[in-house]
């Protein structure tokens, strides 16, 4: 028989909210990087019909100019889509002595999923309800050009501000 070897794949792609706002940071050697956290919900009914929601915490680290630009433009409550994959990190505990682990996804892409009143994909809203959309009436918004995704570093020609 032949050295049958299946392809290992390792893609997470999942969408929910900031749950803090990111903190950016340099490394020794000036690199930038981005340590959020984002939580997902699902809703669903019980077999009595109640319904619940339970919520996962996932915590997403990302690197270089997509680290800063992350790290200087979104707050806390904003919606976001996060792809990239999932990286497993061990230690031993040195206070228990135990081992520990943790995982987390390793960003390739971090696309807002909103888009605020100026068109630059700040802020994040206080207030209540989820009218990311600024302060005019729903009528008379224009509809933002889509998000782009943070996959490169922009071109300082084509930042809208």
């Amino acid at each position: 028989m032949s050295d049958l070897r299946l392809p290992d794949l390792n893609k997470v792609i999942i969408a929910g909210r900031l749950t803090r706002d990111p903190e950016l940071k340099y490394i020794g050697s000036g690199r930038a990087v981005c340590n959020l956290s984002v939580a997902n919900s699902q809703h669903y009914r019980t077999k009595e019909g109640e319904r619940r929601e339970s919520t996962t915490f996932v915590n997403v680290t990302l690197w270089d100019k997509q680290a800063e630009w992350v790290g200087e433009r979104l707050k806390k409550g904003r919606p976001v889509l996060v792809e990239g994959r999932l990286k497993s990190d061990s230690w031993e505990d040195k206070t228990t002595g135990q081992k520990r682990t943790k995982l987390e996804i390793s960003a390739q892409r971090l696309t807002p999923l909103d888009w605020d009143d100026d068109g630059r994909g700040g802020g994040g809203g206080g207030g209540g309800g989820d009218n990311y959309g600024g302060g005019r009436p729903a009528e008379t918004q224009q509809a933002p050009p889509a998000p782009r995704p943070i996959e490169e570093p922009i071109p300082e020609d084509d930042i809208p501000f």
